[in-house]
């Protein structure tokens, strides 16, 4: 393998690890700076983005092993992270990194929207937040093709 694909790899595994680190630390932050009443629901949630946030983690850390294992999870992670919505009392939105997303908001008609975030984790079941939009992450959709090409190039190896 090359030095230009294994550049790449690395790129993307501290990209993983960094948008892992960085969403730990504001799921923790978010839950214990004493805005929010932490209960066994909010503990359960943020224990379900602490997980997927170390997912990317060790994604990252994967690429730095296997190639071809740390490309196939990292895809998978990725995927997790293209598409966010909320619909009725439904909504789920994750991101370990950057999101750069374009969506349409129902709410008041149809309206375009261009979204940036960094690290963010939504999920709800049974809470009707008045929100009905459906966005994807750009960067998301950008890395799979890419990891997908590299998987490509790994494989020919």
């Amino acid at each position: 393998m090359n030095k230009q694909i294994r550049n790449q790899i690395k790129a993307i595994a501290l990209y993983q690890i960094f948008g892992g680190i960085l969403g730990i630390a504001l799921t923790v932050w978010v839950l214990f700076n004493g805005e929010m009443v932490v209960d066994q629901m909010a503990m359960r949630i943020g224990l379900f983005a602490g997980g997927l946030y170390i997912f990317s983690i060790l994604c990252g850390r994967m690429l730095f092993r296997n190639h071809k294992r740390g490309l196939v999870l990292s895809i998978i992670n990725q995927v997790l992270q293209v598409v966010y919505f909320s619909f009725g009392s439904y909504a789920f939105q994750y991101v370990a990194g950057l999101r750069i997303g374009v969506g349409v908001d129902m709410l008041a008609g149809w309206t375009f929207k261009f979204r940036l975030a960094l690290s963010s984790f939504h999920f709800s079941i049974g809470t009707d937040l008045g929100q009905k939009f459906i966005g994807v992450n750009l960067v998301a959709l950008f890395l799979i093709f890419w990891l997908e090409r590299l998987l490509e190039k790994v494989k020919e190896n």
